[in-house]
């Protein structure tokens, strides 16, 4: 019996890779949207390569830096990624030129910027900044990248704070900005407004992180863009459908409270409630 190596597909129509915070990478139990990316492309019988140095998930019931895991919920699909909890913006484009160089995705699919404001504290002018140098850095490696950027995602801190839900809405309005100005024919960036159906409330399990339902609508905020913008695969059909959940038990041992020194740089922390 021949087994399909789903993280080296035999046959590949495109390839992708993920760069993400903790929300892209995630941890013990998960889903990811990743993988409900992965399987939406294939029910458009699209054979896709996801690219990248990891497959692992985080684990977030120890403080341990790296004691990543395999416990996804479902295994059975391409992991490999370029995410990593407590990554920012400025960090990331330090690194995307080696990244991009080394892998030669056709498409960067990019879901960054909650921790750049969580944790450095950037205001819009400096997010501007980083989220430049992100592409011209990408562009360097690859002058004919096409891109696909994320908008910053809602959390339950931005219903409490009314200042910090501003300073989202402004960095969320610098990605679409500056998007659109350096979008090029040769290199051409789509944003992929995944903050426009996801409510923190509903589609997290920490306030943060997303669960199954917070999954699939960052999975179809990229899957339209790269159909309607792209002309690859078909847009996510709505309403959105039900989905399984995450087991709670892989996140009832997570600590209230842990820090760790990511290892790009970034300070980052759980808080499950």
């Amino acid at each position: 019996m021949t087994t399909m190596d789903l993280d080296n597909p035999d046959t590949v129509d495109v390839t992708l890779m993920m760069v993400g915070d903790s929300i892209s990478h995630g941890s013990t139990g998960d889903f990811t949207w990743r993988y409900r990316f992965w399987k939406h492309l294939r029910t458009q019988g699209i054979e896709v390569d996801f690219l990248g140095p990891k497959k692992t998930l985080d684990t977030v019931a120890t403080g341990q830096m790296g004691d990543e895991d395999f416990e996804y919920a479902d295994p059975e699909f391409d992991r490999d990624h370029a995410c990593q909890w407590g990554l920012t913006y400025a960090n990331a484009q330090k690194e995307i030129g080696d990244l991009v160089s080394s892998y030669r995705p056709d498409y960067l699919l990019v879901l960054l910027g909650i921790n750049d404001i969580v944790w450095n504290d950037v205001k819009p002018d400096e997010f501007e900044a980083n989220l430049r140098a992100f592409i011209d850095h990408t562009r360097a490696a690859r002058p004919d990248s096409n891109m696909i950027i994320g908008t910053v995602l809602d959390t339950n801190r931005a219903h409490d704070e009314v200042d910090f839900s501003r300073r989202v809405f402004q960095c969320n309005e610098v990605i679409r900005n500056v998007c659109a100005e350096l979008s090029t024919e040769e290199s051409p960036i789509a944003v992929a407004d995944s903050c426009r159906e996801f409510f923190a409330p509903d589609h997290t399990w920490d306030g943060v992180h997303p669960n199954g339902r917070g999954e699939l609508r960052i999975a179809a905020a990229f899957a339209d863009m790269l159909a309607l913008r792209f002309g690859l695969g078909q847009p996510y059909a709505r309403p959105l459908p039900h989905v399984e959940d995450i087991n709670a038990e892989f996140k009832r041992n997570a600590k209230a409270e842990m820090h760790f020194e990511a290892p790009m740089g970034g300070l980052y922390r759980a808080t499950p409630n």
